[in-house]
């Protein structure tokens, strides 16, 4: 029986559109009444003096139930709210009549102000963690608008007039420096650059730009001055549409159902059964003549059999797993979306920085003859100790490694998608494309073993130096992972913004047979949404920016956190390892947390019965203090139980 239900057809009980803040300060008084009515029965103080406490608490602090609960019925459901109700109402009335009536009732205790209290206050704790849990699911956009260009220089005749990014036009000529990002989408015009669009893309090379290049707002100019014409203003841009549809979105991570309704649909009506079966029985035995007095068995049962313990079944293990999730690194920020990640039909994986590291690596080191691996590091770590970007932070680790220590530069010049030129003393180096060197009549032998390296060619004085290749690894686990999802007979799809020959390559590496390559944001989220549409359950794992509006338009979202992940809290989980077995870990977690949740609700109800019918049996005339510690021990069981969450293999 699936009791964690992420989203659900039916619309969630009233109980869950209460705001927190009302379950929170309802806590917090039906505590204070709890140790109220505690003393009191303590001390033997006056029945009628415990009466009052007991009422206002259930008028004070459970009337949000009994308010939620007529919503429910009236709308023809059953939720925790209405065995809340007709479990504390059934305990209030029971205890009522006893301490008025002349006659007490049949029933084995003489009053349940405790635990007619005690029920009340774990219940709103329940809640309040619920509603808290699916207050926090909804996404905060406050910050999406720091991803926006606040401003640019537009071109008017021979001067530069700084406007806001969105006064820009269709057809308006800007200029854009290096190091500022671009206010508007448009086409280059004039100037060579390169231009980081992972932002856009998922892609961390700079990509090159030329004369007719596309460029997308939001994007950094990481080069070269450029002139380029708007084509789409910022209101129309890709990375507009990229904010637009998260504001316009429900952006909700979960529309889940509550466990504790869950269990309410069936508990509730075994307890009506029970106590009707039980007051039935009383009436045939000893007869109708009393049958009011007898309705204390009916009360009774309606009261107590409702478990108390069960608030803590699905809570209790929830806490714990995300504590267990925490030792393998794996930050379970909406555990309802686990029940979706194991269901899913198809699972999509972002590229670059999801099945990959992200990061550029030294991946072949060929010096040429008579050439040194060490001196062809220490040559182009010199080139490229001042450059910043992703070729030059692959090559200075790659010399720290090797212990090779770069020398001291006297001047470097970089040219956009060419290459770097440097002077070292009496030594002039060139370190970049294999095309660039030959165009210097520089002769190289450079060679590309994979589709998606890159290779820095090096030259010393006109003499070749050597070539090292670059990639972005796979991270480990990636094959496993792919197969094992495939064991499942889930269709497993790489979907990137980068290009088709690095897509395939990383494809081919991790086993993955369908791939997209090329996509943009907006592409990316419509190939998911036509998938839910014809009935398919998708989970999206990426990493960046650019993967947002899939991962909330997929059924659950896994992402792989870094520096840069400012919209960590939009997601299901988070993964802060630097391999992809956590992923595979999401489906023992859940299948070990629907073991332990089973578990506690069979202590919780089997006991609880059975406590109860022993009672109602056997009528003998105890205590409030054997209701309340049977129920504290079912309670303490089932959290014990819950701690096994704590370890998970």
């Amino acid at each position: 029986m699936s009791v964690l239900l992420r989203k659900s057809s039916r619309p969630v009980s009233a109980a869950l559109s209460v705001p927190s803040k009302a379950y929170t300060y309802r806590f917090f008084l039906s505590a204070c009444f709890l140790v109220l009515i505690l003393f009191s029965l303590t001390f033997r103080h006056a029945d009628v003096g415990i009466f009052i406490l007991c009422l206002m608490n259930y008028l004070f602090c459970a009337d949000v139930f009994l308010r939620t609960a007529l919503k429910d019925i009236w709308e023809g459901r059953i939720s925790w709210a209405v065995l809340a109700a007709v479990c504390t109402t059934a305990g209030l009335l029971y205890s009522a009549l006893n301490v008025f009536l002349t006659v007490p009732l049949l029933g084995p205790v003489p009053d349940l102000y405790l635990y007619t209290s005690l029920f009340i206050t774990l219940s709103l704790w329940a809640e309040r963690r619920l509603v808290k849990e699916k207050e926090r699911s909804r996404v905060f956009v406050k910050k999406l608008d720091d991803f926006l260009p606040k401003s640019g220089r537009l071109c008017v005749g021979r001067t530069f007039k700084k406007v806001f990014a969105g006064e820009l036009k269709k057809g308006d000529l800007i200029f854009v420096k290096p190091g500022e990002r671009l206010p508007a989408d448009g086409i280059v015009k004039q100037g060579k650059t390169s231009i980081d669009e992972q932002l856009i893309t998922g892609n961390m090379l700079p990509t090159s730009k030329n004369v007719g290049s596309r460029v997308f707002a939001g994007t950094l100019n990481k080069s070269a001055e450029i002139y380029v014409e708007v084509t789409e203003v910022l209101a129309a841009s890709a990375l507009m549409s990229v904010v637009s549809a998260i504001k316009k979105s429900e952006l909700a991570r979960s529309g889940f159902k509550s466990a504790l309704d869950g269990f309410a649909c069936w508990v509730l009506p075994l307890v009506v059964l029970l106590a009707a079966g039980a007051y039935a029985s009383v009436l045939y035995t000893k007869g109708t003549s009393e049958w009011f007095l007898y309705l204390g068995v009916l009360l009774f049962v309606l009261a107590v059999a409702s478990p108390a313990a069960l608030v803590f079944a699905a809570v209790s293990p929830a806490f714990f797993a995300r504590s267990g999730a925490r030792t393998k690194k794996i930050k379970l920020q909406n555990i309802y979306a686990l029940d979706e990640i194991v269901r899913a039909d198809t699972v999509f994986f972002d590229k670059t920085g999801t099945l990959t590291y992200g990061e550029l690596r030294v991946s072949g080191i060929y010096p040429a003859k008579k050439v040194s691996q060490r001196q062809l590091l220490e040559t182009v770590a010199t080139a490229e100790q001042l450059v910043d970007g992703p070729f030059a932070d692959a090559v200075t680790v790659c010399a720290k490694e090797h212990k090779a220590a770069p020398k001291p530069l006297l001047c470097f010049d970089v040219l956009p998608g060419l290459g770097v030129s440097a002077t070292s003393g009496e030594d002039k180096i060139l370190a970049g494309r294999t095309q660039w060197l030959e165009e210097q009549n520089i002769k190289t032998a450079a060679k590309i073993a994979r589709a998606d390296e890159a290779v820095i060619c090096v030259a010393k004085n006109g003499k070749y130096m050597g070539y090292l290749t670059l990639a972005d690894e796979l991270r480990p686990g990636a094959k496993e992972l792919v197969s094992f999802l495939k064991s499942l007979g889930k269709e497993v799809i790489l979907v990137s913004g980068d290009n088709e020959s690095s897509v395939a390559t990383i494809a081919k590496e991790a086993g993955i047979e369908k791939v997209n390559a090329n996509v943009l944001p907006k592409t990316k989220a419509e190939i998911i949404s036509n998938l839910r549409a014809l009935g398919k359950r998708v989970l999206m794992v990426g990493d960046g920016f650019n993967d947002i509006i899939a991962l909330l338009r997929a059924d659950a979202g896994v992402v792989y956190a870094s520096g840069r992940n400012v919209y960590n809290n939009w997601v299901d989980v988070l993964i802060k390892s630097r391999d992809l077995y956590p992923v595979a870990y999401l489906f023992k977690i859940n299948k070990k947390l629907h073991r332990i949740i089973a578990v506690n609700v069979l202590l919780a109800v089997l006991i609880t019965f059975a406590g109860c019918a022993g009672l109602v049996w056997f009528m003998p005339q105890a205590g409030w203090t054997w209701i309340v510690g049977g129920a504290l021990a079912v309670a303490g069981l089932v959290f014990l139980n819950s701690t096994r969450m704590l370890n998970i293999k």
